[in-house]
């Protein structure tokens, strides 16, 4: 049996490469590695270390072990996403498992929140589950029905003698373990591991013509969403259909359905995984054409352009991603003058091209992401997720029709409220779906989470009258026991029109009554004081 401790590696200092390539000397030390990682190396001196060797000299040591443990478990108990899609990106397995107890990587990654006081691993499990883990090597029935809560019964799972444990999770049978993993998990990550069961599995092309555009991380996208698989796996096919026929047109997407339904997040994840440039323009603030490209010469600021045309300029010929939020709210003097980088933005293309108002070079537009975010036709949405209320469901056979019908009704509906040579130039039109009841319940604990690890760090006492970097509300151990019945009951205040944001509002009304009992302490707010716990629970179908 083991505790899901690991050996303490002793720390040697800042990471130094040794000496490389004569007669073959391998001077790589795995033990310095692993234990600069784990007393919190900076993410480029663990890089520049390992970019020091020869690729196949990194792989071996990192497919190693260290004290008995392969080196990707010392990575993933740094709670470092980062870090491990370091050692990922060397050749180390995400399928990995500790031969001695049979233990995987990613039951390890669930466990190590037990030994993390008051660290998330959610990110951890989750990016795992995107880089090929394998959920079966956790026993489907703590995860099953993900919307309940199984800390009440954790201990009659760890009573059981793992009979119903698939080939894969057979490590399970130990009950300790059983119990450890019935008590960590926690709503968030029963929520992925159910969801990673259901998800197609890229293919074997898939998976070759990502790795040879550079894009494999693409491939993860629908593991970071709440909800929306369909949104992220017509993007995932929109990009590699693009990446293995590239086209001098850019790409232009159009991201429609409700406010606060995951268009900006998915933008933003993909530019993350994708190590895209991002730029984020609201639309509300542009009316004329120079307002969004900047004044044309001879006029005054043209020297200045705009924070849009500086940032085609830079990223000029390369991959990035521009985001246009609220684009019903454009005018046609904007439609007008978008058609141009949206047509053709090749400089050398027969259409025209693209030029920097600042002093009218060229632009390569060719390989900007386009992506117009809009609410415009949610009514269309809405109505047909109520017609047809099995496109909600990730297991009906029939999904995959529905949301080709349903991608063309919002381009016609598009088209009626946008002219022609806008929509001419879209080349796919994605749209995102209400929450379901359960995924409801997953943003509101998506929010908790964010408000636990908010209260958590110590107290500071501001010295100046700034009140600059100070913390009154701190040192606070707050406690979701039963997060799934909070979840749902958070989830009642749930609006469609909102979407993820009446979720926030929520999750602030539980934030106002920690207030409030943090305040009635009868003791001053002292910095270095204890930590202090409180809970939240559902009481009388309350939170309190």
């Amino acid at each position: 049996e083991w505790d899901f401790v690991l050996p303490v590696i002793q720390h040697l200092g800042p990471l130094r490469p040794g000496f490389k390539g004569k007669q073959g000397l391998d001077d790589f030390d795995a033990e310095a590695i692993v234990g600069a990682v784990r007393h919190g190396a900076p993410l480029q001196a663990v890089r520049d270390y390992l970019a020091y060797y020869d690729k196949g000299v990194v792989k071996r040591h990192l497919e190693g072990q260290v004290e008995g443990f392969p080196t990707i478990f010392y990575a993933v108990a740094s709670n470092s996403v980062e870090i491990v899609r370091i050692w990922v990106s060397h050749g180390a397995s995400v399928s990995t498992t500790h031969q001695p107890t049979g233990v995987p990587l990613l039951g390890f990654a669930i466990a190590n929140g037990g030994n993390l006081e008051g660290e998330d691993t959610t990110a951890m499990v989750t990016t795992l589950l995107s880089l090929g883990a394998c959920p079966r090597v956790i026993p489907e029935e703590l995860f099953r029905d993900f919307c309940s809560d199984i800390a009440d019964r954790a201990a009659a799972i760890g009573q059981d003698n793992g009979k119903e444990c698939d080939s894969e999770a057979a490590w399970c049978k130990n009950p300790l373990y059983r119990k450890k993993l019935a008590q960590t998990l926690n709503l968030s990550q029963r929520y992925v591991l159910e969801l990673a069961t259901k998800l197609k599995k890229p293919s074997i092309r898939h998976r070759q013509v990502a790795r040879l555009r550079n894009a494999e991380a693409i491939l993860g996208v629908p593991y970071f969403l709440i909800g929306q698989t369909i949104a992220a796996g017509r993007l995932v096919q929109k990009l590699l259909s693009y990446l293995i026929m590239p086209s001098p047109r850019p790409l232009v997407l159009v991201f429609a359905g409700p406010s606060g339904h995951g268009k900006t997040e998915l933008s933003r994840k993909m530019g993350y995984l994708l190590n895209l440039p991002l730029l984020v323009v609201d639309c509300t603030t542009v009316n004329r054409e120079m307002e969004l490209f900047g004044p044309r010469h001879p006029y005054t600021g043209a020297e200045r352009g705009s924070p849009l045309n500086n940032f085609l300029t830079e990223n000029a010929g390369r991959r990035c991603v521009v985001f246009m939020d609220e684009f019903e709210k454009t005018t046609r003097d904007i439609h007008q003058a978008l058609l141009l980088p949206f047509d053709n933005g090749n400089p050398d293309g027969p259409v025209g091209e693209y030029q920097d108002r600042r002093n009218l070079n060229k632009v390569d537009c060719s390989n900007t992401i386009w992506i117009l975010a809009t609410n415009a036709v949610d009514h269309t949405i809405k109505a047909f997720c109520e017609d047809n209320p099995q496109i909600l469901n990730q297991d009906e056979p029939e999904r995959e029709t529905l949301t080709r019908k349903l991608s063309r009704t919002v381009r016609a509906d598009f088209l009626d409220q946008f002219d022609a040579p806008v929509t001419g130039r879209i080349s796919e039109f994605i749209p995102f779906l209400p929450f379901s009841p359960s995924e409801q319940a997953v943003v509101g604990h998506k929010f908790l989470l964010e408000l636990i690890a908010k209260v958590r760090p110590p107290v500071k006492l501001s010295k100046d009258s700034k009140w600059s970097g100070e913390q009154l509300l701190g040192n606070v151990n707050l406690q979701a026991k039963r997060g799934a019945a909070v979840c749902k009951r958070l989830a009642a205040d749930y609006n469609a029109d909102l979407g993820a944001r009446s979720m926030l509002a929520a999750v602030e009304h539980v934030q106002e009554l920690l207030m409030d009992a943090y305040l009635e302490e009868e003791e001053e707010i002292v910095e270095g004081g204890g930590m202090r716990d409180y809970r939240v629970d559902v009481v009388g179908g309350e939170v309190v």
